[in-house]
């Protein structure tokens, strides 16, 4: 018993990752009695050719599909469900030719499902940031690579199920504590994605005129509950964006939506507000010493925040449509922290005519120049 349900729940991690593939393993294995003695009854279900056919031509669709950017993103948008109840119709089979009882089976068939389903989001949460950039050859090497996982770990459920299990679980493991990580960047890259091809500039704001200031009663209280915070209110500027690379700011994670703000009577201070789980969440930002800078990536606009004395590199992202409002924020902030660029030495304006003068004064200037200054 242990080594066919070790065998089930394997099947179901790896058909969350491509179910076409690993049904014709096993298919293709049933056929050329590669499966063991004690499993090969129980397997003769998916040994029949037209189960094995119907995986083949499946999964030759999917092995072109799945090197496509973007349609490979569609295509795992419409398997959301496939792989799962894939994985739960395979579980469910091999249930009932083990002779199982219905409620090991149905335990099975739910545990199958939630597999199947970590295995499926892990690889279209990866899958999506892979297509974030521009270039398509690192997504061919993700397919080869994932095509190569599937292949193996069948290969060694196929011959020692148990085995094959553990190494399933450990990556299944490993899956789970990336997964909240994951979905929120998935979730970051997908709006500022359909930002990129639908968002525009909210107002003429963007360009020129006052910076957008306003901060809603709950992101007030949020700050007032910090320490020392009672004189930074009201704001210079607030405006909605979203974290991206954080580096040595505790307290602060990547990808979430919040709003940055820079407090009236501190111009050496931020604050992000953002919400958490139960509460909202305040986080001061220190601008002593640092730079600011502007950049753009592929989905979006960032404002950079960078000190070289601890290493604090702080990146916030915005939409391409707000590229503007960046450039007029990293202006703003390179003012305040005395980081203006000045003004070109190497270039000397024109030579001015000696009619610009007064009377009196042009006398002086033909003498000067007459004498080789300028």
């Amino acid at each position: 018993m242990l080594p066919l349900i070790s065998l089930i729940l394997g099947l179901s991690f790896l058909s969350g990752l491509n179910l076409y593939l690993a049904s014709f393993l096993v298919s293709l294995a049933v056929q050329q009695n590669w499966a063991g003695e004690a499993l090969h009854p129980m397997l003769g279900a998916l040994g029949h050719p037209a189960f094995m056919i119907t995986a083949l031509v499946l999964f030759a669709v999917e092995f072109i599909i799945d090197k496509i950017p973007w349609v490979d993103s569609v295509w795992d948008a419409i398997h959301t469900l496939v792989r799962p109840a894939g994985a739960v119709g395979l579980s469910i089979a091999l249930s009932h030719s083990a002779g199982f009882s219905p409620g090991l089976t149905t335990t099975l068939a739910v545990a199958s499902f939630a597999i199947a389903l970590t295995t499926h989001l892990t690889k279209c949460g990866f899958r999506l940031i892979i297509n974030a950039s521009p270039e398509p050859f690192t997504n061919i090497l993700a397919s080869l690579a994932e095509d190569a996982v599937v292949i193996g770990l069948a290969i060694l459920l196929i011959n020692a199920p148990t085995t094959g299990f553990a190494a399933c679980l450990a990556l299944l493991a490993g899956a789970w504590i990336a997964l909240p990580r994951l979905l929120r960047l998935v979730r970051t890259s997908l709006f500022l994605l359909w930002k990129k091809f639908v968002g525009h500039p909210d107002s003429a704001l963007h360009h020129h005129g006052a910076l957008p200031a306003a901060l809603t009663h709950a992101q007030s209280e949020s700050i007032l509950a910090q320490p020392d915070s009672a004189d930074h209110i009201p704001a210079r500027w607030a405006v909605p964006c979203i974290t991206g690379k954080i580096r040595r700011l505790p307290g602060l994670r990547a990808n979430r939506f919040g709003t940055l703000m820079s407090p009236l009577h501190q111009p050496g201070t931020l604050w992000f507000l953002n919400r958490g789980w139960f509460r909202r969440q305040a986080t001061r930002i220190s601008l002593a010493g640092a730079t600011a800078s502007h950049e753009t990536s592929f989905l979006s606009t960032n404002l950079v925040i960078h000190r070289p004395d601890d290493g604090l590199h702080l990146v916030f992202r915005f939409t391409r449509a707000e590229a503007p409002l960046v450039v007029r924020l990293a202006a703003d902030l390179q003012t305040l922290l005395g980081h203006q660029n000045p003004a070109r030495m190497d270039v000397l304006p024109p030579p001015v005519p000696a009619t610009a003068f007064p009377a009196p004064a042009q006398r002086e200037f033909s003498t000067l120049a007459q004498n080789g200054i300028r």
